[in-house]
């Protein structure tokens, strides 16, 4: 597999799962691509200098900026290797995503549930984006440094997690618990439905609590990774107050 893009590229030096093989196009310049042969160099990675052409047909379509990296796929656990990776020294925060489609909106729910502290993420294997390069792109690298799962029938899922003990959390526009009063002060899974529908009644059901994110404008809709986002920083603000 391919990832493009310096950030992605950087991050995933940083990782455990570091590339096998870096390729820069000639004339790609600046201090991304000066740290990118540094640590390349530190870590042994070889790098190779390719005519724009020849740069071209590894990522055809791709905005590059100029730099790729030869990676194996990103590793993907089971739901009990995700659980017994759960060694935290605070309560469990999880996150599952319902039908999310569109590879732009779940790479961006990855990079904001990394910096937000996640300590996983669990992803169906059906009616759902696949971890491809333009979801590592978008999640500007955050796959290398969070877990992810991969789950067959994610209802089935959320509840071996309910009854390990971890609050199911959804998220929709008519939760019955307003999200700014919701304490997140314990072990949660929070579940993020796909743009339009939503979560599925199946995960609905499945849920201990449905919350809601108040909103005081005319348009009663937010995008997935942007509701996402406001409900797992609210959740990490709520530990941390």
């Amino acid at each position: 597999m391919y990832i493009v893009g310096r950030n992605p590229v950087l991050e995933a030096l940083k990782s455990e799962q570091k590339p096998t093989k870096i390729f820069i196009q000639f004339g790609s310049h600046g201090s991304a691509i000066n740290q990118i042969r540094y640590m390349a160099r530190i870590e042994g990675i070889p790098v190779v200098e390719l005519s724009r052409q020849k740069f071209s047909r590894l990522a055809p379509g791709e905005s590059t900026q100029g730099v790729a990296a030869l990676v194996e796929d990103v590793r993907i656990l089971h739901l009990d290797e995700l659980m017994s990776a759960i060694t935290h020294n605070e309560p469990a925060f999880l996150l599952a995503c319902d039908g999310i489609t569109d590879p732009h909106n779940l790479g961006a729910l990855i990079r904001t549930a990394e910096s937000a502290g996640v300590h996983g993420i669990v992803i169906p294997a059906r009616n759902s984006a696949s971890i491809t390069e333009t979801v590592i792109k978008t999640s500007a690298g955050a796959v290398h440094h969070v877990a992810l799962a991969r789950v067959g029938n994610l209802a089935q899922s959320l509840n071996k997690l309910k009854d390990a003990g971890i609050w199911i959390v959804g998220t929709d526009s008519d939760g019955d618990t307003d999200l700014f009063r919701f304490d997140g002060n314990r072990d949660i899974c929070l579940v993020v439905g796909s743009e339009g529908k939503g979560m599925r009644p199946v995960i609905r059901k499945a849920c201990d609590v449905v919350l809601r994110i108040p909103q005081f404008g005319k348009i009663n809709s937010l995008n997935a990774s942007v509701a996402g986002a406001l409900a797992m920083y609210e959740i990490r603000r709520s530990r941390i107050g």
